[in-house]
């Protein structure tokens, strides 16, 4: 063989071995890329996170580990009966900017990954925890979470008896039905994801709540309270049913009207029918008491007219008094209907 064949064999196989090299590392650069993105504890979590941000619950549960089985809660030690109706996507926040933060493997070859995202603009954080479970031709390894992703939501709705999420409606009695007919706040247990914060709110007629996010957090259970408040609607509405009430008092020609907060004593002798009429109704100011509302003691005024006949010398004279009284309610409850029960408790 000449010497310029010898030279340009040679080139030729440098050639190919240099493309060999090449195509050696991009298979390696590609099949670690691979591994960090589908096969590794960071890539597991991340996945499970960008389903939850894309709102593919079914996706996010249907991963090794992710199902809220009674055994994965019992595990956990979280309640088994907890309700999976806020396990929806459309009340789920806006997710965005997700991203791995850290892995920490453990002696128990349980890895720790945090994984960061927004939710509505708002920063959120969540550790889970996942296990290998085994491999692919050996060589890539299968993940699995080691305990439930998903958190607990223990929710009372104080002083009404549902809250809302978004659009949606949820009642605590229908999760938790053993609660009292009529308890005046109620409570149930919900499953929740990790990076998804709920907005919680009331708002109806009579009482509001300002807007409460839940504190989801992998394998614990987390306290929400909606608490709602008397409206400017149910205030007047319990001031117009007291005022008719105390209308009626008034209309009883005595002078003790019966079962009302206020009367009058007079040791003389009474000639004709007492006259009663208003003067100033007793401001209703609503506070939340054990079983329903209640108004604080406060005072208010009627005026008295009668003619009176002195015991003493026989003289007749017109007595016309402002009669001070006071008066509280004891309690006050929203019926099914909406309607009013009020339960009115006389001053001393």
């Amino acid at each position: 063989m000449a010497v310029g064949d010898t030279r340009a064999l040679r080139r030729v196989v440098l050639l190919w071995s240099g493309l060999g090299l090449l195509l050696l590392i991009a298979f390696g650069v590609t099949f670690a890329a691979v591994q960090r993105a589908y096969y590794s504890p960071s890539g597991f979590v991340e996945a499970f996170a960008r389903s939850v941000a894309a709102h593919d619950v079914s996706s996010a549960l249907a991963m090794p580990g992710a199902a809220p089985t009674k055994t994965a809660l019992a595990a956990a030690k979280l309640p088994t009966g907890a309700s999976r109706e806020l396990l929806r996507s459309d009340l789920l926040p806006t997710i965005q900017d997700v991203s791995v933060v850290s892995d920490t493997p453990g002696r128990d070859g349980v890895h720790a990954v945090v994984v960061h995202a927004t939710a509505d603009g708002t920063p959120v954080t969540a550790t889970l925890h996942v296990r290998q479970t085994g491999s692919v031709l050996g060589v890539l390894p299968l993940w699995s979470f080691a305990s439930t992703p998903l958190g607990v939501s223990r929710i009372t709705v104080a002083h009404a008896t549902n809250f809302t999420v978004g659009a949606h409606t949820v009642s605590p009695r229908a999760a938790s039905p053993d609660q009292p007919a009529g308890a005046f706040s109620v409570s149930a247990d919900y499953l929740v994801l990790p990076l998804a914060p709920l907005d919680l709110a009331h708002d109806s007629r009579y009482v509001t709540a300002r807007h409460v996010l839940t504190e989801p957090s992998p394998g614990e259970v987390t306290e929400t309270t909606v608490d709602a408040q008397p409206t400017a609607a149910f205030t007047k509405a319990v001031q117009k049913e007291v005022n008719g009430f105390l209308d009626e008092c008034a209309k009883q020609r005595v002078l003790q009207p019966a079962g009302c907060p206020f009367g009058a004593v007079i040791d003389d002798r009474v000639q004709g029918d007492p006259t009663w009429s208003m003067v100033t109704y007793p401001a209703v100011h609503l506070t939340a008491g054990d079983t329903g509302w209640t108004a604080s003691r406060t005072v208010g005024v009627a005026h008295l007219t009668a003619t009176v006949q002195s015991l003493f010398d026989g003289s007749v004279s017109t007595r016309s008094e402002d009669e001070p009284f006071s008066m509280s309610l004891s309690s006050v409850v929203i019926r099914a209907d909406g309607s009013l029960s009020i339960v009115v408790a006389q001053g001393p």
